[in-house]
């Protein structure tokens, strides 16, 4: 019983302190922005691109957040139009976890 406790309390406790969609947002950047895009030998977790399909909504959304991520941001505009509003976006829901996750331990501790 006391295990079970003990698995409860530490769960609870890394809510408060981890978040992992914040983690998962912070490497998805750190990959895209050490990648080499001119490579076309990187794997694709399209579904449409690995069935062979060309054209894809979505696809030069991570080409496009990677050339912003290196300056190049005609070449961001060309791979994916929405590239760049895709980072700011991402960047925003960044700020939002730190900023609960802040908070939320500032609560906490008073």
């Amino acid at each position: 019983m006391k295990n079970i406790i003990n698995k409860l309390l530490y769960r609870e406790t890394l809510k408060k302190y981890f978040e992992p969609e914040l983690l998962f947002w912070i490497v998805a950047l750190l990959y895209l922005s050490l990648i080499n895009v001119e490579a076309h030998t990187h794997f694709s977790f399209c579904p449409l691109h690995n069935l062979g399909i060309e054209w894809c909504p979505g696809c030069g959304l991570g080409r496009s957040i990677s050339y912003l991520l290196h300056g190049n941001i005609l070449q961001s505009f060309e791979a994916h139009w929405l590239g760049p509003i895709a980072f700011l976006i991402i960047l925003f829901r960044i700020y939002q976890l730190i900023r609960n996750l802040v908070l939320r331990n500032k609560i906490i501790y008073q």
